[in-house]
């Protein structure tokens, strides 16, 4: 996209892909909003891929479709947007993000003042705690659901698993799925038992609701769901397993993105600054407080998913022809990234490419950029993620945090962050590091 911006294309431009037919790129921030948010109606579906189709995950929130899409939404928006449940989100965050940290001061004193780790796969674990948490209502070290445990396991396997299969060359699932032992074990054991596991957690959460109440009382999605009785247990199912893959491994890398790149010796400035701020954070965050307190980190947040967005790309159907300075047919597939948007120099400036966290102190609305749809990590109008204050607050939060309470020591410094893109952006063992404790209790 960047190639076709520097060669004159801009807006709604057709690109052939030969069998897979013909896409048409948005190349401007206007052509984005047009499709996303003003004629939103005109391209209500989320393109798809054969393999969420194949599992069923494009029956959830995320991929949902028309009507039935806007009614999941409806539905999930208390669980995201109230006061009382957000504020309950980030308490659950504090708490696992202690737990984090007790846990990394165990080892760095078992092994003599510091210790190793891969910091992906420990902010994947942390994140997947709070989805746990603020999705199903569950606490795997004190839940009294008997198999909360197992869920959280289960749950880790299977996002494994999937994108081992979404990135097997060649796609064997396609070919021949017996060839593809990732495939198998999604399909045959891991899909199996985590629709059993999260149809006997609905089961469970409804006897609480008939029992006592508890349900009623509680601020997670499942209660909330629960509560409403014109959902069947099939519905509430797909909408979990949506908002598992969409909450997890989205907002990990970001953090452990953000301090990676912190720490590359170009941004010790940057590094001095966020510590400096870090030092200044208490235990007892409030929700309402979080970007006043921690402006330096928000920036930082922003930057890094401006960056290195979760996504790449997003795909959008138009359901009737339509004009986008040009004729565009019905059942044509309108796709953006806000990969490009986030790094478009027309845009950004002359530093698009340049990690400079302080564009949102001078401006923390747009970063500078002309319109607010030149950032869209999270998507924007009828489609864009319910999660966004959610996903935003723990990354800023959780760098923070992380920076207040340890020095970290990465293996690869000096070089850039590696990464890939498969379902999710995916940091692989890019961000293994030596950990040591800053001094608090």
């Amino acid at each position: 996209m960047l190639t076709l911006k520097r060669e004159g294309y801009d807006g709604a431009t057709r690109v052939p892909l030969g069998p897979a037919g013909d896409y048409y790129f948005l190349l401007s921030p206007e052509s984005v909003k047009r499709v996303v948010l003003e004629d939103a109606e005109s391209y209500p579906r989320r393109f798809s891929v054969p393999l969420f189709r194949t599992l069923d995950l494009d029956r959830g929130i995320v991929y949902e479709q028309g009507e039935r899409h806007r009614s999941q939404k409806r539905r999930c928006i208390p669980a995201f947007e109230n006061s009382v449940s957000m504020a309950s989100f980030l308490a659950a965050f504090d708490e696992e993000a202690a737990a984090l940290a007790a846990g990394w001061r165990a080892a760095c004193d078992r092994d003599g003042g510091s210790t190793r780790l891969d910091l992906y796969a420990e902010t994947r674990s942390l994140t997947l705690r709070v989805v746990l948490r603020v999705t199903f209502g569950l606490d795997a070290r004190t839940s009294d659901y008997e198999n909360a445990e197992e869920l959280s396991t289960i749950i880790g396997d299977y996002l494994e698993a999937i994108v081992a299969t979404a990135n097997e060359i060649p796609p064997l699932w396609q070919v021949y799925p017996p060839l593809s032992a990732n495939y198998v074990r999604v399909t045959e054991t891991l899909l199996p038992r985590l629709r059993f596991l999260v149809n006997d957690l609905i089961a469970y959460r409804r006897r609480e609701l008939d029992d006592d109440g508890a349900a009623a009382r509680s601020s997670d999605l499942l209660s909330i769901l629960a509560r409403d009785a014109t959902l069947e247990d099939a519905d509430i199912l797909y909408i979990l397993f949506d908002l598992i893959i969409a909450g997890s491994d989205t907002t990990a890398s970001t953090i452990a993105a953000a301090l990676f790149v912190l720490h590359e010796p170009r941004h010790a400035a940057a590094l001095d600054r966020a510590r400096a701020e870090a030092a200044t954070l208490g235990d007892d965050l409030a929700l309402d407080a979080v970007r006043d307190e921690l402006p330096y980190h928000t920036g930082v947040a922003r930057e890094v998913l401006r960056l290195f967005p979760p996504v790449p790309f997003i795909g959008r159907t138009s359901v009737r022809a339509t004009d986008l300075g040009g004729a565009v047919p019905e059942g044509a597939t309108m796709c953006w990234s806000p990969w490009f948007l986030g790094r478009d120099p027309a845009a950004w400036g002359s530093d698009a490419s340049e990690f400079r966290p302080a564009r949102w102190l001078d401006d923390p609305v747009t970063g500078g950029a002309p319109t607010t749809f030149s950032w869209l990590p999270f998507g924007a109008g009828p489609r864009g993620c319910l999660g966004t204050r959610l996903g935003l607050t723990e990354s800023i939060v959780g760098t923070a945090r992380i920076l207040r309470d340890f020095d970290l020591a990465f293996d690869r410094a000096g070089e850039e962050l590696s990464f890939k893109y498969d379902l999710t952006l995916n940091l692989g063992a890019s961000t293994t590091c030596t950990v040591s404790p800053r001094g608090r209790v």
